[in-house]
């Protein structure tokens, strides 16, 4: 048994010896490697609404629903944009692809243009003619454009794909013609969600999920959601998923124009009005500084929320690589809450991920949550968090 303890103690300074070993060649390597802030930025999603009414995107806070910054489509002489019916956004290139009613070159009304428009180098592509009388879209995880007419003379609403080099639209399935403000989001899983109508007086708006799985006889077989009066009775204009909350976006065409946060079972919670007119919303994530307060995960170094050997290049890239970014919650580096931040909390942050027996660190943990230090007396504290 003694001979067992023995041999157990050995391999764990064997483990801790490679440890330092580590941490030596990282602070070699921190030494001749700028260190990056990037870690240290944090994410806030924001909207993005265009309207019928003018040529503007408009980015909106989603708490206040404010303006926070106007982005012009048109190009003079070159590119004239008199409405903007739908937008959203590629998830991989960041592109945003607009419907939009041009003067110059004219629309084939009541047909709009695809755009494709570059934020980084802020270039304006005409894709295409969409042929049809399309009033909203939205863009599947692989980045396929999905699109939604008005109700045109057949009397269905067409739902389509359309092409990214293009414009034009290939027929997916067909919806029942609605009395307008047809508008579609993927929700989770990619399922077409549809609201539309209360256009026209003693008519309601409805909102509908498909009746079959994804993958089923057609993405237009669809089962209605039983929402409210408050819903109901006011014209839908825009619907829009948002992942974050697994609910959607819901913008009424009232005199107020509204905006409701709706679940897929139809219960509904008012967010507030907005001062301009909205026909379809897109989803930005929007650097800010990260938020402040007492709260915090121990460990989290570089405010990324997570604990890993990241954490431990960062803290030791701070203490000893000069001009590399200093630790914004030191509470966060104190990994073995003994009320300092030096190299033994590199050492003690690694054994914890790394050498069977080890410590755990302390709370607040990555295991806890964000949290409040419950160590009074140290002079620690946070100027920024991921929490």
């Amino acid at each position: 048994m003694q001979r067992n303890c023995q041999q157990c103690n050995c391999q764990q300074r064997n483990c801790q010896q490679r440890i330092l070993g580590v941490l030596s060649f990282l602070i070699l390597v921190l030494a001749l490697t700028p260190a990056s802030s990037e870690a240290q930025l944090c994410y806030e999603t924001h909207w993005l609404t265009v309207s019928d009414q003018d040529d503007v995107v408009r980015r909106v806070n989603p708490v206040t629903l404010e303006v926070e910054a106007e982005f012009p489509m048109s190009i003079a002489g070159a590119i004239e944009i008199d409405a903007l019916r739908g937008i959203a956004i590629h998830p991989v290139t960041g592109n945003w692809y607009l419907l939009a009613m041009t003067s110059l070159p004219p629309s084939p009304a009541p047909s709009p243009w695809l755009m494709e428009y570059n934020p980084i180098d802020d270039t304006l592509q005409l894709l295409g003619f969409t042929v049809l009388d399309f009033n909203d879209l939205d863009i599947t995880p692989n980045g396929e454009i999905r699109a939604i007419t008005n109700t045109l003379t057949t009397g269905n609403s067409n739902y389509c794909e359309l092409s990214t080099i293009t414009g034009g639209p290939t027929d997916l399935c067909l919806y029942p013609g609605s009395n307008g403000g047809d508008s579609i989001a993927l929700g989770s899983g990619g399922t077409v969600f549809r609201a539309s109508g209360g256009y026209v007086s003693g008519t309601l708006a409805t909102f509908e999920a498909p009746s079959t799985p994804p993958g089923g006889a057609s993405p237009c077989d669809t089962s209605v959601i039983n929402i409210s009066t408050t819903l109901a009775e006011q014209p839908i204009r825009s619907l829009t998923y948002q992942a974050q909350d697994d609910a959607f976006i819901w913008v009424q065409g009232d005199t107020a124009r509204s905006a409701y946060s709706v679940t897929a079972s139809g219960a509904e919670t008012f967010l507030g009005t907005f001062d301009h007119d909205v026909n379809s919303i897109s989803l930005i994530e929007v650097v800010v500084a990260c938020p402040v307060g007492d709260e915090f995960i121990r460990g989290d170094c570089n405010i990324d929320m997570g604990v890993n050997v990241a954490d431990a290049v960062f803290l030791l890239s701070s203490l000893f690589v000069p001009g590399s970014t200093p630790i914004a919650c030191r509470d966060a580096g104190d990994v073995n809450d003994d009320g300092g931040v030096n190299v033994a909390d590199a050492v003690f942050l690694l054994s914890s991920l790394f050498v069977p027996g080890s410590a755990s660190i302390p709370a607040p943990n990555i295991l806890d949550g964000c949290g409040s230090d419950p160590t009074t007396g140290d002079s620690l504290a946070c100027t920024q968090s991921g929490c």
